[in-house]
Formats: structure tokens, C-alpha cells, sequence
């Protein structure tokens, strides 16, 4: 795998940390039941599932093959259960991945992550929010879309309309 591929990687591996990260601080402390009343921690969950299958989706074959103590197949399958079957969603199959299942991946994705030959220019603090957003530059860098000297600034992108 070339270094490139590995940046790539790196961004989805990122992606899928960061929807389990979002899972995680939207039901922590919350029941089963409080879960099922609430329709925006549904919401949120549901999407953050369907991040995960998506980027799983796009983690190389390789990647995939190294850690077979994933279950990449299952993970895609869900979200392509939750995608096309948006108005026969199982809570209960979703609660219980969410309490059993996601914590392998929060704590294996991180190491993987770790061990993929990087670009020595490339530094990214896996510990934030904005870790795959860093790859993202990274990348439109690499490929010419970006002038090397361009700083994201964050709140220009989460606010296009402050100005307004």
C-alpha cells in the first residue's frame, strides 16, 4: 500500500471513529427506553451507523484483510439495511450494537490507524473532532487542489453565511 493509500484509509478509519464518538456522546447515560422516546437521538444514532458502513465500505481490501477481527461485511450490511430499510428500522438490533458492538471499533481503529505507513509530512491529533477534516487538507494539498500555505479556518466552514 502506497503511502497516498494509506492517507486515504486513514481518512475513512477517521470517519468511522468520529461517528462512534458521536454515538457515544449522544446515548451515554441514556436507557434503553429514553433512547426509544427520543427520535433525535434515533436520528443521530441511525446516521452515525450509516457513516460507519459507508466508510467501512471504502476501507481497502487490504486494510480489511489485515483485520479480520472486524466484521466489515456485517458493518456494511447495516447500514445498507438502515439506507434501504429506513422505514423498518430494528432499535432494538440498533441499540444493541451501539452498547456492545462499537466499542472494538473505538478502541481497534485507533491502533490500525497507527500502524499505517504515513507520509512523513503528514501529522494529524487523532484524538480530535476534526482529525478526518485534517486528512481531507492533507489530501487536497497532495493533489494540487489546495495551495500548500492554506489554513482551514474552521468557523468560516461551519458558519459560510456569518457575514450574511
Amino acid at each position: 500500500m502506497t503511502e497516498m493509500e494509506s492517507v486515504k484509509n486513514a481518512q475513512r478509519l477517521f470517519h468511522i471513529l468520529q461517528a462512534v464518538q458521536r454515538i457515544h456522546r449522544s446515548v451515554d447515560g441514556v436507557s434503553y427506553e429514553a433512547f426509544l422516546a427520543d427520535e433525535d437521538k434515533q436520528g443521530n444514532v441511525v446516521r452515525c451507523l450509516e457513516v460507519i458502513g459507508e466508510a467501512a465500505n471504502h476501507v481497502s481490501e487490504e486494510i480489511c484483510a489485515a483485520n479480520p477481527e472486524i466484521p466489515w461485511a456485517a458493518i456494511i450490511g447495516m447500514r445498507n439495511n438502515l439506507i434501504h430499510g429506513y422505514n423498518e428500522v430494528n432499535y432494538k438490533l440498533v441499540w444493541g450494537t451501539v452498547q456492545k458492538d462499537l466499542k472494538e471499533l473505538e478502541v481497534r481503529i485507533p491502533q490500525i490507524i497507527s500502524g499505517l505507513k504515513m507520509p512523513a509530512d503528514f501529522k494529524v491529533d487523532q484524538s480530535t473532532d476534526e482529525a478526518a477534516d485534517d486528512v481531507y487538507g492533507y489530501l487536497m494539498k497532495q493533489n494540487g487542489w489546495l495551495p500548500n500555505d492554506y489554513a482551514f479556518d474552521r468557523e468560516e466552514a461551519v458558519n459560510p453565511f456569518k457575514d450574511l
